[in-house]
C-alpha cells in the first residue's frame, strides 16, 4: 500500500505556517473563552444565581478572538498557495515546450493533451493542499493539544476518554487516505482520456463532418464523459466512506462523552459549569481532526497532480542532434553528419545521411510521397531549437545550423488571435514598409485582421511564407530558410507569388525546400540577391473582417439558460442531496442541542431512566448525521457529474451545428477550455453553490422556529440573525470578494486556453524565437492574478468570519434574553452555536455566485441553451431517396445576415460526373461545400438535390448521409488503421479487413501497406504524424471510400503530391468512383480540365464586417 503524499516542505514558508499556528491558537484560545463563559452562565442560572456582567464582556471578547482566528486561517492559507502554483506551471510549460516534436524520448512524455490538462487543470487542484490541508494539519496539532489541556485541567476523566477515543480518528484517516491513491490514479487516467479524446475529435472535426460523424461523436464524448463519471465516483465513494467514518467516530465519541457527563452529573459527581464547558469544546477537538482527514481526501488530485509534475520536469536520457562544434568548412549554413533516423516499429528513414548547404544554396527535395522529406526538415528544425531530447534508439547523428532558422511548415501552426497579432508577435523587428509590401503582394492586407481560425489552407499557407519571409530579411542571423510544400493549396497567381519571392532571398542565406511543385524544382540552384523595395509600394488599410465569423458578445433575444434550474428539474439525485443535506445538518443542530439540555438535566439529579430516552436520542442522532453525511455528498456528485457529461455532448452538438465555429474548433486553442474546463468548473461551482444556501436557508427556518417554541425572544433573536446573515451579510460577501472569484475564475479559462496554445504551436514558437516572448507573457498574467490573488485573501475569510462572529453573539443574546429554564437555555445556546458551520458554507457560495453567473453566460454563449437545426451527421428521417447531384439556382450563401459570400450563383453538378469546383482564396469555395453537405442554408435563391431518378428535390438533412466530404488537411486520428477507415462506414456494419485493403491499393496505397509489420493495425498518431503529406491525403480519400456514399466531395487531394503521382492517383480514383457524383476543388488546371462539368468562382472576396 502506498505511503501517504505530502509537498516538499520548501513550498510551505516556515513564517507561514507559523502565522497559521498563531491563528489557530487564537481561535481556540477564542473558543475556550466563549465555553467557559456560556456554562459559568448556564450553570449560575440553574441555581437560580443573577450573571455577572463581565461574563457577557469575556463572551464579546471570546467571540472577537474567536472571529479573527478563523479569518485569519482562511486568509493566510489562501496567501500562502499564492505564487507556488504559478512557479509549478510554468517549469512545467517550459519542460514540455523545449521538448522536440518529433523522435523525442518518451520516458516521462505525456500526449500534448494530457499535459494542457495537468497545466492547468491538475496544479490548479493544489489550492485544497494550501487552502484546507494545511491549515487543518496546523489545526489536528493546535487545537487538541490546547482544549486537552484545558480540559485535563478542569475534568481528568473526561480527558481520557477523549485520550481513548481520539486516536481512532488517525488510524481510519491513515488506512483509507492510502487507499484512495489506487484510485485517484483510476480517476486521473479516465480524465486523461476524456482530455485526449476531445482534443483529437475537435482536431479532426473537418473530417467527421466529411463522413457525416460528427454528431455521432458527441454520444462517444458522452460514454467518455460517463466512465469518467464512474471513476470519479468509485474514488468519491472511498473518499466519503472515509469522511462517514470519521465523522461518525466523532460524533459518537461527543455522544459517549455526552452521556457520561449526563450520568456523572447525576450521580453528583462533577458540576454543571465543567460539564457544560466540556461539552462546547469536545465537538471543536473532533472537528479538527476530522477536517485533517476530509482536507487530506480533497488534496489528493493535486498530490497526484504534483507527482506527475514532478516526474515531467525530470531531465531524461537524450540523443542530441545539435553538433557540439562548428562546421567543417566555415562557409556552410547547414551541415548534416551521418543522419540515422527511424519511426517506433518501422524500417529507417534514413542511414549515415550527409548533407551541406552554403550561403546562397538552395536544395530541392523532390522523391516520392513518404521518402521523408518533412522528417527531415522537422528534425534539422529540433535540433536547432529544441532541448534535443531526442529518443536515443531512433535517431543519431548531428546537425549544425549556422544561425538561426525560419520555417514553412506543410501544417503552420499559429498561437494568436489575428494575422497580425501573429506578424507582430513572430516578427517583431520587421520593418514596417516591408511588412505591408510583402503582405500586398501576397494578398493579406485586408486579411491579416481577421480571426485566423477563419482563414481558408491557402490563406494560412500564405500567412506562414509572409512571417518566414519577414523574418529572413529583419533577423541578420536568420541564414536558413527550411520550405515544407511552400506552394501547395495555393493558386496559381499566389503560387507565383511564393516562388518569386522565395527566389528573392537575401544572399547569405540558404533554404532547403521539400515540394512537388515542378516550377520550383526545375528552377535554377542559386538564390539572387533581393532587389530594393519600389518605392510606389505602400501599405494596404486594414479592413474589417468579412462575414463568417462567430458573433461576438451575447446574442441577442437568447432564452435564458439555467443550469441550476436543470440540474434540481432532470437529476433526482440532487433533489436528494438537498434533502440529505438538511437531515444532516438538522441532526447535528438536534445533537447538539439536546445534549445540552441532557446535561443540565442531569445536574438536577433525576432518576436515570428518566434520561435513558435522550441517551438513545443523542447516539441515534450522531449516527444519522454521519449517514445522512455520506447520501448527501455521494448524491452531489451524481448529479453534477451526470450533468457534466450531458452538457458536454451538449456542447459538442452546438458547436457541430453552426458552421461558423468550426474553424474555431479544429484550428484554435479552445477546445479543452470549452469542453473540458468551463464544464468542470460549472460543474464544481454548481456543487458548492446551489446546495449549501437552500440546506442553511431551510436549517435556519426550522431552528427559529423551535426556538420561538421555547421562547418568542428566542425566535426574534434567531430571526434578526438570519436576517441579518441573508441581507446585509450576503451583500458583504458578495462586494468583498464575488469580482476576485470571477476574475480568477476567468483567468484559470483563459489559462487553459494559453496553455493548450502553446503547447500545440511549441515547434513554430521556438522556430521564430517566440517561445521565450509568449512565456514571459504568461509568467506576467499570472504574476498579476498573484498579486491579485494575495490582496484578496485578506476578504475570502469574511464568509467564515461572519458565520462564526454571528452565531456567537446569537448564543450570547439567548443566554442574556432567557427567562426559560437553563434547560431549554443550554438547549437554545448550543442549537445557535451548531448553526455557525452551515451559515459559513451558504455564505462561502454566495460569494462564489458572481463567478458562477459569468460562466454560465458564457456557456450560453456556445450555443448550449438554443435549439438548433440538427447540424451534419445528426439522426433525422431518411427521405426515400438519396442525393445523386445538385442545382444552384440563384444561390447565395452567407454566415451573417445581409452579408452574402456568394451571390447570384447558377450551376448543375450532374449526377454520376466530375464537376471541378476552382476559383481564388478566398472565392467561397469552402463555403459552397459546406452548403453542399446541407450545413449551411441558402440565404437567398434555390439549392436543390438531384435524385437517383434526376427529380429535384428540397434539400433534406436526412438526405446527406449518402454525401462524403474529404477536407483538403484531412484529420488522421490517434488509432489503428483499420479504426479511421471504418470512421466512414456504419459503425453497425464496418467494413471487412479485405474491402479495407482493396480500397488501400487502390489509391496507391500497396506498397507502403505491404511495410507495416502491424497490418490493418498499425498505429497512425494523432495528426497522422507518422505518415508523410502525401500518404495522409491518399489515405484520407481511402477513408472517404469505404463509406460508399454517392456523393464525393474532394477538397484538393494532390495537394502533397507530385506530378505524376496526382494524375496517377486522379486516374485511379475516377476508377474507384466510376458511376458516382464527384467535386473536385483544384488549383491545378490539368486537373479541372480532365473534370466533365466547371464551377469557377472568380472574384475575391472583400472583407465587410
Amino acid at each position: 500500500m502506498p505511503a501517504p503524499r505530502f509537498l516538499p516542505r520548501d513550498l510551505l514558508p516556515r513564517r507561514q505556517v507559523a502565522l497559521l499556528a498563531a491563528f489557530s491558537v487564537l481561535k481556540t484560545s477564542g473558543l475556550i473563552l466563549v465555553a467557559y463563559t456560556l456554562a459559568t452562565w448556564i450553570a449560575q442560572m440553574s441555581v437560580g444565581q443573577p450573571h455577572q456582567q463581565l461574563l457577557l464582556w469575556l463572551a464579546l471578547g471570546g467571540a472577537a478572538l474567536r472571529t479573527a482566528g478563523v479569518w485569519g486561517l482562511n486568509a493566510g492559507s489562501r496567501r500562502m498557495g499564492a505564487g507556488a502554483k504559478e512557479r509549478m506551471r510554468a517549469n512545467l510549460i517550459e519542460s514540455a515546450a523545449s521538448r522536440p516534436g518529433i523522435v523525442a524520448d518518451q520516458q516521462n512524455d505525456l500526449s500534448l493533451a494530457e499535459t494542457s490538462t495537468l497545466a492547468s487543470h491538475g496544479i490548479e487542484k493544489l489550492d485544497d493542499y494550501f487552502t484546507k490541508f494545511i491549515p487543518a494539519l496546523i489545526g489536528a496539532t493546535v487545537v487538541p493539544l490546547l482544549l486537552g489541556i484545558y480540559i485535563l485541567r478542569i475534568d481528568w476523566l473526561s480527558a481520557l476518554v477523549l485520550l481513548l477515543t481520539i486516536p481512532l480518528i488517525p488510524v481510519f484517516m491513515a488506512l483509507i487516505g492510502m487507499h484512495t491513491q489506487d484510485t485517484i490514479e483510476q480517476s486521473q487516467a479516465k480524465l486523461d482520456a476524456l482530455a485526449n479524446q476531445l482534443y483529437e475529435l475537435a482536431q479532426g472535426l473537418p473530417a467527421l463532418l466529411g463522413l457525416g460523424r460528427a454528431r455521432h461523436q458527441g454520444h462517444a464524448i458522452a460514454k467518455v464523459s460517463e466512465r469518467y463519471r464512474a471513476a470519479t465516483m468509485q474514488n468519491l465513494r472511498t473518499v466519503f466512506m472515509s469522511s462517514f467514518w470519521l465523522e461518525l467516530i466523532s460524533t459518537l465519541s461527543v455522544a459517549v462523552l455526552a452521556v457520561l457527563i449526563g450520568v456523572r452529573l447525576v450521580g453528583g459527581n462533577m458540576d454543571l459549569g465543567t460539564g457544560l464547558t466540556i461539552l462546547i469544546l469536545a465537538p471543536e477537538l473532533f472537528i479538527a481532526l476530522r477536517e485533517v482527514g476530509s482536507a487530506y481526501h480533497a488534496a489528493d488530485d493535486g498530490l497526484a497532480a504534483y507527482e506527475r509534475y514532478s516526474k515531467q520536469i525530470q531531465g531524461t536520457p537524450a540523443s542530441p542532434l545539435r553538433a557540439p562544434t562548428g562546421p567543417r568548412h566555415k562557409a556552410n549554413v547547414l551541415e548534416v553528419r551521418k543522419l540515422a533516423l527511424r519511426y517506433r516499429g518501422q524500417e529507417p528513414i534514413y542511414s549515415d545521411f550527409n548533407m551541406d548547404l552554403r550561403a546562397g544554396d538552395r536544395q530541392v527535395l523532390s522523391t516520392a510521397s513518404g521518402s521523408g522529406k518533412t522528417s527531415l526538415l522537422k528534425l534539422i528544425a529540433e535540433a536547432q531549437t529544441s532541448s534535443n531530447e531526442f529518443a536515443a534508439e531512433l535517431v543519431s547523428g548531428e546537425i549544425f545550423v549556422a544561425g538561426e532558422l525560419a520555417c514553412i511548415s506543410q501544417h503552420p501552426q499559429f498561437n494568436a488571435q489575428t494575422g497580425t497579432e501573429q506578424i507582430a508577435q513572430d516578427a517583431p523587428g520587421a520593418p514596417k514598409e516591408l511588412a505591408e509590401r510583402l503582405a500586398a503582394e501576397l494578398n493579406l492586407s485586408a486579411m491579416l485582421p481577421r480571426a485566423i481560425a477563419e482563414y481558408s489552407p491557402g490563406e494560412l499557407r500564405r500567412l506562414e511564407v509572409l512571417r518566414a519571409l519577414l523574418r529572413l530579411h529583419s533577423v541578420p542571423s536568420c541564414r536558413l530558410l527550411l520550405a515544407d510544400e511552400p506552394t501547395a493549396h495555393l493558386d496559381e497567381q499566389n503560387a507565383d507569388t511564393v516562388r518569386r519571392l522565395l527566389a528573392e532571398l537575401p544572399e547569405d542565406c540558404a533554404m532547403l525546400v521539400a515540394s512537388h511543385d515542378p516550377l520550383i524544382t526545375e528552377t535554377g540552384p542559386a538564390l539572387s540577391a533581393r532587389q530594393p523595395a519600389p518605392n510606389h509600394l505602400h501599405a494596404v488599410s486594414p479592413v474589417p473582417m468579412r462575414g463568417g465569423a462567430a458573433p461576438q458578445g451575447k446574442p441577442e433575444d437568447k432564452p435564458r439558460w439555467n443550469p441550476r434550474r436543470e440540474v434540481m428539474s432532470n437529476y433526482p439525485a440532487a433533489r436528494k442531496a438537498l434533502c440529505y443535506g438538511v437531515l444532516s445538518i438538522l441532526c447535528a443542530v438536534a445533537l447538539a442541542g439536546l445534549s445540552g439540555w441532557l446535561i443540565v438535566e442531569a445536574s438536577y439529579q433525576p432518576a436515570i431512566l428518566h434520561l435513558t430516552v435522550a441517551f438513545v436520542m443523542v447516539r441515534t442522532l450522531g449516527i444519522g448525521r454521519a449517514v445522512f453525511r455520506y447520501l448527501e455528498q455521494l448524491a452531489i456528485h451524481d448529479a453534477v457529474l451526470g450533468y457534466a457529461g450531458a452538457l458536454r455532448e451538449k456542447l459538442w452538438n452546438a458547436m457541430v451545428a453552426n458552421p461558423a465555429r468550426w474553424g474555431m474548433m479544429s484550428r484554435s486553442s479552445v477546445v479543452l477550455r470549452y469542453l473540458l474546463a468551463e464544464v468542470d468548473e460549472l460543474r464544481d461551482s454548481l456543487a458548492r453553490v446551489l446546495f449549501p444556501p437552500l440546506q442553511a436557508l431551510i436549517v435556519w427556518a426550522l431552528a427559529t422556529a423551535a426556538l420561538f417554541q421555547i421562547q418568542p425572544e428566542f425566535g426574534y433573536a434567531a430571526l434578526g440573525a438570519g436576517l441579518f446573515l441573508a441581507f446585509p451579510a450576503r451583500w458583504l460577501v458578495k462586494q468583498v470578494e464575488g469580482r476576485h472569484l470571477a476574475l480568477a475564475l476567468s483567468h484559470r479559462l483563459q489559462l487553459n486556453q494559453l496553455v493548450l496554445s502553446i503547447l500545440r504551436t511549441k515547434e513554430a514558437l521556438r522556430a521564430y524565437g517566440s517561445l521565450g516572448p509568449v512565456l514571459q507573457k504568461l509568467a506576467r498574467s499570472e504574476s498579476r492574478n498573484t498579486a491579485r490573488a494575495r490582496r484578496h485573501a485578506y476578504g475570502q475569510g469574511t464568509a467564515p468570519a461572519l458565520a462564526a462572529l454571528t452565531t456567537v453573539l446569537l448564543a450570547t443574546a439567548l443566554v442574556s434574553l432567557s427567562q426559560s429554564s437553563a434547560s431549554f437555555t443550554a438547549l437554545a445556546v448550543l442549537l445557535a452555536l451548531s448553526l455557525a458551520e452551515p451559515a459559513a458554507s451558504a455564505l462561502g457560495a454566495i460569494q462564489q455566485g458572481r463567478a458562477l453567473h459569468e460562466l454560465t453566460d458564457q456557456l450560453a454563449g456556445r450555443g448550449v441553451g438554443e435549439q438548433r437545426t440538427a447540424g451534419p451527421g445528426a439522426t433525422a428521417p431518411k427521405p426515400g431517396y438519396t442525393v445523386h447531384g445538385y442545382r444552384l439556382a440563384g444561390l447565395e450563401l452567407g454566415y451573417v445576415p445581409g452579408t452574402p459570400v456568394i451571390s447570384n450563383l447558377d450551376a448543375q453538378i450532374r449526377p454520376g460526373e466530375w464537376t471541378a469546383l476552382t476559383g481564388a482564396s478566398g472565392s467561397g469555395k469552402s463555403t459552397l461545400l459546406t452548403a453542399l453537405l446541407g450545413a449551411l442554408p441558402a440565404s437567398g435563391g434555390r439549392l436543390e438535390s438531384i435524385d437517383e431518378h434526376g427529380n429535384y428535390r428540397a434539400l433534406e438533412q436526412g438526405a446527406m448521409d449518402s454525401v462524403a466530404w474529404c477536407p483538403q488537411e484531412a484529420h488522421l486520428f490517434d488509432s489503428t488503421l483499420r479504426r479511421n477507415l471504418n470512421l466512414a462506414a456504419n459503425s453497425a456494419a464496418p467494413a471487412s479487413d479485405e474491402a479495407l485493403i482493396g480500397i488501400l491499393h487502390r489509391v496507391g496505397l500497396a506498397g507502403w501497406y505491404a511495410a507495416q509489420p502491424a497490418g490493418l493495425d498499425t498505429r497512425i498518431g494523432s495528426g497522422g504524424h507518422r505518415l508523410s503529406g502525401g500518404q495522409r491525403c491518399k489515405l484520407a480519400v481511402a477513408r472517404a471510400l469505404v463509406g460508399g456514399q454517392q456523393v464525393i466531395l474532394l477538397d484538393e487531394p494532390t495537394a502533397h503530391l507530385g506530378v505524376d503521382e496526382s494524375a496517377e492517383l486522379i486516374r485511379t480514383l475516377r476508377a474507384a468512383l466510376a458511376g458516382r457524383t464527384v467535386v473536385l476543388i483544384t488549383h491545378e488546371t490539368k486537373l479541372a480540365e480532365m473534370c466533365e462539368g466547371s464551377i469557377c468562382l472568380d472574384r475575391t472576396l472583400t472583407p465587410t464586417s
